[in-house]
């Protein structure tokens, strides 16, 4: 627990990953985080490289991001997608039973 008066932690390159891993850009992350342009460039560079030796968003299969993966389920008929199912006016919610792709 925090207490009302603490000074809070400054942000690290986790948060800044984490804000980009879910498709954040990287201007909006440095001023979500208040980040000064060198710690964004520094940050971006860690992120990067980070990625570039497989470490990206560990959410997705490796194959969620691949082009000829994705190319050949698109090829083949596309993706299956969950249903939704509505909660109150605004809201919405991912359910079963899944939808397959639709006839081409």
């Amino acid at each position: 627990m925090q207490r009302e008066n603490a000074i809070p932690r400054p942000a690290d390159g986790q948060d800044y990953a984490a804000l980009r891993q879910s498709g954040t850009s990287p201007l909006r992350a440095r001023t979500q985080l208040g980040l000064e342009d060198w710690q964004v460039r520094r940050f971006e560079k860690l992120f990067r490289a980070r990625t570039a030796r497989g470490g990206g968003d560990r959410q997705l299969p490796k194959f969620a991001r691949h082009e000829a993966h994705v190319a050949a389920v698109l090829a083949a008929g596309g993706f299956w997608a969950f249903s939704e199912r509505r909660i109150g006016r605004d809201g919405a919610a991912v359910c079963l039973p899944m939808i397959p792709p639709p006839k081409a």
